[in-house]
């Protein structure tokens, strides 16, 4: 999408009123309100002039060149003004306000909505909605936002969101701020039928005028399209989002661990994590972090120290800050701390614990202003947070004067915390006005420099973002794709021993096994694999084996062998009486490990997505998962061990040696490179896999197919 469609010159309103009850009447009067700098045509077919401007009755009646419409009318007269827009060539842009389109999922109006969007198409027309507010250019005072209290404050930053009413409220809580919260550009894109929130992404990329970006986002058509934009704003601008709609993926799935664990919140919170896009979970803490992000520099570390002169307060922001798994409380120096005693007030708790700072209320502004320095001078802080409730002997504005002078030596985040109140408010819009944000509560302000410094970590990061590329995978494509399809019949999924020799293809270690079609042949085959071994059933209906007595273990010689094949095939038949019983597989009993599970389902946005946990019955009960979008590197693949309970586990506990975590994540790197050659594969569970102090064993395996 081009950036210029943000800067119309000439502007025609369709369905402009002169009914203050009107939306078209609302549009109008926000253009001529706030100064609009280009040319307004209203159009209405019974009206000679509104708003003191001469109203046309048709959108052919203007002579002059319009470069974008804004239509405000019923649903059904649409069409026939696009038609008129397409007949004068001139129109790049229609923001269709009106709803009654796609949105009802009545299908003559899909149609509609798919009709309007064609004629557009051919015509070189571009098309926000229907069922939209449009868009905010502050640069120009363009807007069609009919929001109560719209901010067009200028600034830096670049909003996208999916609904309207929640667009509005970030806007209004913008306003409200200590000092208004400035937008470069604000665009609400309703049913996305032509424009959509990634094409808004993608040009705020390129926009010199934004540099933090916001989102509110219900859901996206194309996930690794997400992936592919976001990864690289976030490269150069900090990117913030709230998702909402955390609904299960995989319901019908019920034949595998991996389909029914996943779910769709997961999957579009390990698409941010991979594309370096910060997710929020409350407008507040949007709003915070985008104002943190606006006003602040860049962090370089995760290192906060606070600074606060009221305990309560102060404890809450130690707590936020230590239950996040980014940031961390800093390291202040022995010196430091010595200077800091001798500068604060003998009741003072200095680094009690490390990086935080109680002055108490005894601290005044020089207090304040030595300890700030201080602390900004040692290299173990990169951010401060500064809180302070002044009591009554104490006047707020000097205080916030002495933090804004500090604060404004250094290059060092630094945020404050002086707690709602009217009486604050004074000092708070003083701070803002210096450059330093303020923030209501404790929790919030620590969220708020949390969020800053995940942001500026990702812009300094070099790892690799999104998906990593094709010619990185660690198998040829030209060799290696598709190849489930050489031995798998449309009619079914592959067994487990075709499923061994897929994997073992793929270069993926497996114990040896054979796979037997009688008690003969497993007798002859289980003298040459050696004992003891374990025997499985190979059979297309048997998918949970050991619920259903389909695993023999430990089988220490040849007539332990006979007395479970012939246990094996009564129990499959006594217990899946409709069983095709293909035969058995014989495998050497594997070594100990820890049990986890590695699992691929397809996800509708995001296309192949592994899992990782806890495996055996544990995955069932703890759900400790976690998913990366394939293909991913090799630190990505450790992340997402590192994010499990699992990788404490793996470390080595109670005098327990580590398990080789490398040769885990090669296999996980490797299972997600196998499912994006193979794009049959609909779901895959490797479960369990025992992962021993050099190695893993395979002991299960199972490929869904589409």
């Amino acid at each position: 999408m081009k950036r210029e469609i943000f800067y119309p010159e000439s502007v025609a309103i369709i369905g402009a009123s002169q009914d203050t009850g009107k939306a078209g009447h609302q549009l109008m009067k926000s253009l001529l309100d706030e100064g609009f700098t280009g040319t307004i045509y209203p159009v209405h077919p019974r009206e000679e002039e509104i708003l003191g401007l001469k109203c046309y009755k048709t959108l052919k009646d203007i002579e002059d060149t319009v470069d974008l419409i804004i239509i405000s009318i019923p649903a059904f007269a649409v069409l026939d003004v696009m038609q008129e827009a397409a007949e004068r060539g001139d129109v790049k842009t229609a923001i269709i306000i009106s709803a009654g389109f796609s949105e009802t999922a009545i299908p003559e109006r899909v149609d509609l909505e798919k009709e309007i969007v064609e004629l557009a198409h051919k015509n070189n027309i571009r098309i926000f909605g229907p069922n939209c507010n449009g868009f905010i250019n502050t640069e120009n005072k363009f807007t069609t936002s009919f929001a109560p209290g719209q901010n067009l404050s200028p600034g830096d930053i670049g909003f996208i969101t999916q609904s309207g009413s929640f667009g509005g409220s970030v806007m209004m809580m913008a306003a409200e701020e200590p000092k208004s919260l400035g937008f470069n550009k604000w665009s609400h894109l309703g049913n996305m039928a032509d424009v959509t929130n990634m094409e808004i992404l993608e040009s705020y990329e390129t926009d010199p005028k934004i540099n933090v970006v916001g989102l509110y986002m219900e859901g996206v058509r194309e996930g690794r399209e997400l992936m592919e934009i976001g990864s690289r704003v976030s490269r150069e601008k900090p990117v913030l989002t709230i998702k909402v709609g955390r609904t299960e993926l995989g319901s019908k799935a019920a034949l595998s661990h991996t389909g029914t664990l996943a779910g769709s919140d997961q999957v579009y919170d390990t698409a941010f994590k991979q594309s370096g896009i910060v997710r929020v979970e409350t407008i507040e803490e949007l709003v915070d972090g985008l104002k943190a992000t606006s006003m602040l520099p860049r962090a370089s570390s995760s290192k906060i120290a606070i600074l606060t002169e009221c305990g309560g307060p102060g404890i809450i922001s130690m707590d936020e800050i230590d239950n996040d798994d980014v940031a961390e409380l800093a390291h202040v120096s022995t010196e430091t701390v010595e200077k800091l005693k001798e500068a604060l007030p003998p009741m003072a708790m200095v680094c009690k614990p490390d990086g935080y700072i109680d002055m108490t209320a005894a601290a005044l502004e020089k207090e304040h202003a030595d300890a700030m320095r201080l602390l900004l001078d040692d290299p173990g802080v990169d951010s401060l947070l500064v809180i302070s409730l002044p009591p009554t002997f104490l006047p707020a504005e000097g205080v916030a004067e002495v933090i804004a002078e500090v604060a404004a030596e250094y290059d060092k985040p630094v945020a404050a915390c002086f707690m709602k109140g009217e009486d604050m408010e004074p000092s708070r819009k003083y701070l803002e006005e210096h450059g330093v944000p303020t923030f209501e509560t404790p929790e919030r302000s620590a969220r708020a420099l949390i969020n800053n410094i995940k942001c500026s970590l990702e812009i300094k990061s070099d790892r690799v973002r999104g998906l990593k590329p094709q010619d990185k995978l660690l198998f040829n494509k030209d060799k290696f794709s598709n190849l489930i399809t050489e031995f798998t019949p449309e009619e079914r999924n592959p067994l487990e021993p075709e499923v061994y020799d897929f994997l073992e293809k793929y270069e993926i270690d497996l114990l040896p096994h054979s796979f037997v079609a009688s008690r003969d042949e497993a007798l002859a085959k289980a003298e040459e694999l050696g004992y003891p071994l374990v025997m499985k059933v190979v059979s297309p209906q048997v998918i949970h084996k050991s619920d259903v007595g389909g695993v023999k273990l430990n089988l220490k010689n040849s007539e332990e062998v006979g007395k479970a094949y012939d246990g094996l095939m009564a129990d499959i038949k006594k217990n899946v009486p409709n069983a095709d019983i293909k035969g058995v597989i014989l495998t050497p009993m594997a070594a100990g490990g820890l049990e986890v599970i590695i699992g691929v389902t397809r996800d509708p946005q995001f296309g192949p997505t592994v899992m990782f946990g806890l495996g055996g019955v544990f995955v069932e009960v703890f759900k400790d998962i976690s998913f990366r979008i394939a293909p991913f590197t090799e630190e990505d693949a450790r992340e997402m061990i590192e994010e499990t309970r699992a990788y404490q586990l793996l470390k080595g506990v109670r005098g327990e040696k580590p398990k080789d975590i490398e040769a885990l994540a090669e296999l996980l790197v490797k299972i997600g490179d196998l499912v994006t050659l193979n794009p049959a594969i609909k779901e895959l569970d490797l479960n369990p896999v025992m992962v021993q102090e050099d190695g893993f064993t395979i002991l299960d395996a199972r490929i869904i197919t589409d």
